[in-house]
């Protein structure tokens, strides 16, 4: 059976920087005339299992048949592509500690989550929409991160809800700069009394508990349900909320079972805020 994955070299025409765009389709695109389309960051380890774990499911009705992109950094070196997720996809210029794994950065060159933003809603989806899909139509826009590319997500729901319309965001770094993305939230909560989003929020459970110092600095698990709480707290209407907590999963285990947890979360269209799970 032959189900397609193509990719392509994109270049954002803002800031000049190269990407690279996978796109996998369903296995079925040519007998279907509509799909949901689910935008993954972090592409080298969350487009993959996101689009196996979206065509297995789909069969048992788990998660959508849908067309999944990822969207990668186009460098080979992973020190590299590193710094460009703490470029990219931070909402403040700030240098990460290096237990992140991310070197020689400056303040100045993170934070750059906007321009990003402009590529992903200018260029991006666009394009892909347009040229990639082999004449499907969108029903919905979903996105899907990781810790860094989480941390956007985040920050774009807050600064343009209307983009997608489920957010897959598992183990986000809200610790970035004395947690500058809650600053976001506030400010969106303060001039909006809705937030039409279907949301899904996870951390492993081996997050929650720090063995050191350092590790404690994260508040991994506990940044996600103050998020939580605050969110439910502002009893927007049409907020579709989950959260899990995921049973012996570290941070850079959790990313299958997030991805697993997330598309059944977000498939079955879970509860409002105020009855949250």
């Amino acid at each position: 059976m032959a189900w397609p994955t193509t990719e392509f070299p994109l270049v954002c025409e803002r800031t000049g920087i190269s990407h690279v765009v996978s796109v996998g389709l369903p296995a079925r695109h040519r007998s279907l005339d509509e799909v949901p389309l689910l935008v993954c960051l972090d592409g080298p380890w969350v487009f993959g299992t996101t689009l196996d774990a979206s065509r297995i499911m789909s069969m048992s009705a788990e998660a959508p048949e849908a067309a999944v992109v990822g969207l990668s950094f186009a460098t080979d070196s992973m020190g590299e592509y590193l710094r460009e997720r703490a470029r990219w996809y931070t909402p403040t210029p700030w240098v990460p500690p290096t237990i992140t794994g991310v070197k020689n950065v400056t303040a100045e060159e993170c934070g750059r989550a906007e321009d990003l933003l402009g590529f992903i809603r200018d260029q991006l989806l666009p394009t892909v929409i347009a040229d990639r899909l082999g004449g499907l139509a969108v029903t919905e826009r979903w996105l899907v991160g990781h810790s860094f590319s989480a941390l956007f997500g985040l920050r774009t729901l807050f600064e343009a809800p209307d983009l997608f319309d489920k957010w897959l965001l598992a183990s986000p770094s809200i610790w970035w700069d004395d947690r500058a993305v809650l600053a976001h939230e506030a400010a969106y909560a303060a001039a909006n009394d809705d937030l039409p989003a279907a949301v899904f929020t996870c951390y492993g459970e081996a997050e929650a508990v720090a063995a050191s110092d350092e590790e404690a600095y994260f508040g991994m698990g506990a940044n996600v349900e103050e998020l939580v709480a605050t969110l439910r707290s502002r009893s927007y209407e049409h907020l579709e909320l989950s959260h899990r907590v995921l049973p012996g999963d570290g941070h850079a285990s959790s990313v299958g079972a997030a991805i697993s947890h997330g598309l059944r979360a977000l498939v079955e269209r879970p509860e409002t805020s105020d009855g949250a799970r």
